[in-house]
């Protein structure tokens, strides 16, 4: 039988000697996974009743699919290296488990495809925990490697092999940062052992793998040497990296979270104090996103929040961390050297957060205000930090935003205050400390008492009787205003259900918050609560401002007008001082226009303006009702220019209920009625 040269020269040989070798030798078709040439006691190994049988027999029911896999991996080996392998084999001729250790080598078929030269010998039983363990090596899919004490590789099993692909691959080599390297030595020379994850160099590029290395010494010579395992971790470090970075940044951005404000800003502001240079904080929040969020949609929101972001990390980000810290507020730490730089980069910076940009197909006007708190001057840690760059940025909004502002101590102060007076509201609701005023409204010219403004008192365990200017702000920004007003409505229904059972069934005029009007639920919740009273909506105003009027993200006019069909009259308090077009006032449904005080203070030289307010009230048939009215003088220009109706310190100051009903029940009697001379001029005389 011709057997197939490594070169591929078919030779015939007779080699009865080379036949007759007890040790099975063969030579494996890999690509068809048959022999084609076998000495005879590789017959009877592979247990042929003949050599053509055998040479006509597909092995690979013979073998098992994972040696089958595994010479498939051996011939790319073989196409480019001439590598000898030796490894223990488990085979199954005509279904009996046989082992054997088999040395496997290139074979150059006739064709020129690559095969394998393979002999073997049995395996006594004594090995079969030994063989089991080979086989174990070879199967799993860890990287197992021997190297000696010099890094030189030799032994790694079929996983390592088809990982590195380099079976000459030194230690060091592997690594991809050496001082991973050095750090593994290090801990193999103190402990014996050592354990890392990090990158190496593998033929498939860098990946991370778990090392778990020991000192051993070497099974066939007995030297020192080191045992590595290696497993793949790649897929566990990159779904690590994302947690992290979806831990510490901002997803719609990209910027910083705050997360990574809390964990990582304290160390950045440390550094700078070691080195004793100044850091600036800066609290940057635009002045017109929840309009453009409601009138635009929350995706266009999130187009500008990313423009946004992408002009400060194009302006400041090379040098400064950059943070978003929910909503339209953003957070910047900028290392600086003088205050002059540091204006500088806030000038910039809103010029560009007020430039326009196209936002799903509209051009937008965004605009931003800053608040500046500095390290360590106003602070060295960043809850201090931040904490006072807001109160920094409220003050820029308040100045009228676009525009930044720094820190100042008055403000910390401002806002103890603040914070102890909604402490102080908060126990003001629960223990029943708010009252209500009842100021009267007159008739101009006869004087007499026609309804009545409610208005609020705070009496103060301690500072006493508090007015609404105090803190009406303050439940606004907290949100107690709509607990607090509809305290109002059914303290305010109960007064006018017992004034009209002692006779005097006036309307009571409430004055509501903007914040109350603009909640889509206010007029149910004002009738809900004024239900509980019994007191019939015709018998309440509410009085607004000019401003509500023209609200943003609601529709007033409807509002309005669901307020009428409930039955409440509507009354627009401090006219003239908003933005309302006398024009268009008409297309509300209003009952009555309040002029407001600041008119009536200064009468002489407000004369045309009142006039007008009055001539319109008279064309639209609305109740003209003038505030402040404190003098004689005063008075008598209303009735002389047809006013309707006034109130004010001249009849009377705000009452509790129970003085209200006295001046109900004995109205002063200091002003004489207005009568008619012979020219129908009013004349005016006083007692």
């Amino acid at each position: 039988m011709p057997i197939e040269h490594p070169q591929g020269e078919r030779d015939i040989v007779t080699l009865s000697d080379v036949m007759a070798v007890s040790a099975p030798i063969w030579v494996f078709d890999i690509d068809r996974c048959r022999i084609i040439w076998a000495n005879d006691a590789a017959r009877r190994l592979w247990q042929a009743e003949s050599l053509e049988a055998l040479y006509q027999r597909d092995v690979s029911k013979d073998l098992g699919p994972q040696l089958v896999d595994r010479l498939s991996g051996y011939q790319k080996i073989f196409a480019t290296e001439s590598n000898t392998f030796k490894e223990l084999w488990t085979l199954y001729p005509d279904d009996e488990e046989q082992r054997y250790e088999v040395q496997l080598r290139r074979h150059t078929l006739s064709d020129h495809r690559v095969g394998a030269l393979c002999t073997a010998r049995e395996v006594p039983a004594r090995s079969t925990d030994r063989l089991h363990s080979v086989k174990a090596l070879n199967n799993i899919p860890v990287c197992i490697t021997l190297f000696s004490m010099n890094g030189e590789p030799i032994y790694a099993n079929k996983h390592a092999h088809d990982v590195y692909g380099d079976d000459q691959l030194s230690l060091k080599a592997r690594f991809l940062d050496k001082a991973d390297y050095a750090h593994l030595l290090e801990a193999l020379e103190h402990d014996n052992k050592a354990t890392a994850i990090c990158e190496v160099s593998v033929q498939d590029g860098i990946r991370w793998h778990e090392i778990s290395a020991r000192n051993c010494n070497d099974a066939q010579t007995g030297e020192a040497s080191y045992i590595l395992s290696e497993v793949d971790v790649t897929g566990l470090k990159e779904q690590e990296r994302r947690i992290s970075f979806m831990a510490h940044h901002d997803m719609l951005t990209g910027l910083h979270s705050r997360n990574y404000v809390n964990n990582e800003f304290p160390g950045i502001l440390s550094k700078r104090i070691r080195e004793n240079k100044p850091m600036a904080m800066l609290l940057i929040d635009l002045d017109n996103f929840k309009t453009i969020n409601d009138t635009m949609g929350h995706m266009a929101g999130d187009q500008l929040l990313v423009h946004i972001a992408l002009i400060l990390d194009r302006l400041v980000g090379a040098r400064a961390s950059i943070g978003r810290l929910g909503g339209d507020e953003f957070i910047v730490l900028l290392p600086f050297e003088t205050k002059t730089e540091l204006e500088t980069v806030c000038v910039d910076l809103l010029k560009e957060l007020s430039s326009e940009c196209m936002i799903g197909g509209h051009m937008v006007h965004s605009r931003a205000s800053i608040g500046i708190s500095i390290c360590p001057e106003h602070g060295s840690d960043v809850s201090t930090l931040m904490r006072h760059a807001d109160l920094a940025l409220y003050e820029a909004k308040d100045a009228g935003r676009d525009t930044y502002r720094y820190f100042r101590q008055d403000l910390q102060q401002a806002a103890i205050l603040k914070q102890t007076l909604e402490k102080d509201l908060t126990r003001a609701m629960s223990e029943g400390e708010f009252r209500l005023y009842y100021q009267p409204r007159v008739d101009c010219l006869k004087q007499t008492i026609l309804g009545a403004e409610a208005l609020m008192r705070w009496y103060h365990p301690e500072q006493g009787v508090v007015p609404p200017g105090m803190f009406i702000e303050a439940l606004e920004e907290t949100g107690m205003i709509h607990q607090v007003g509809d305290w109002i409505v059914t303290q305010a229904g109960r007064d006018q259900r017992r004034m009209a059972a002692e006779g005097f069934d006036l309307p009571i005029s409430i004055n509501i918050s903007p914040k109350q009007f603009e909640r889509p639920d206010f007029v149910s919740r004002l009738k809900s609560n004024l239900a509980k009273t019994q007191c019939p909506p015709s018998r309440i105003e509410i009085e607004i401002t000019e401003s509500m009027l023209v609200g943003e993200g609601f529709d007033a006019k409807q509002t309005l007008l669901d307020l009428r069909r409930a039955g409440f009259s509507i009354a627009v308090d401090d006219f003239g001082t908003g933005y309302s077009n006398l024009a268009y006032i008409h297309q509300y449904p209003i009952s009555v226009l309040k002029v407001d005080r600041s008119f009536i203070q200064m009468i002489e030289d407000q004369t045309s303006v009142v006039n007008m307010i009055l001539s319109l009230c008279r064309l639209v048939g609305i109740t003209a009702v003038a505030e402040g009215v404190e003098t004689m003088d005063q008075l008598e220009w209303l009735q002389l220019n047809h006013c309707n109706q006034y109130q004010g310190y001249l009849f009377s100051k705000p009452q509790p209920l129970d003085a209200f009903l006295k001046i109900l029940q004995d109205p002063p009697k200091f002003i004489q009625l207005a009568v008619a001379g012979e020219n129908g001029d009013l004349e005016i005389s006083w007692a």
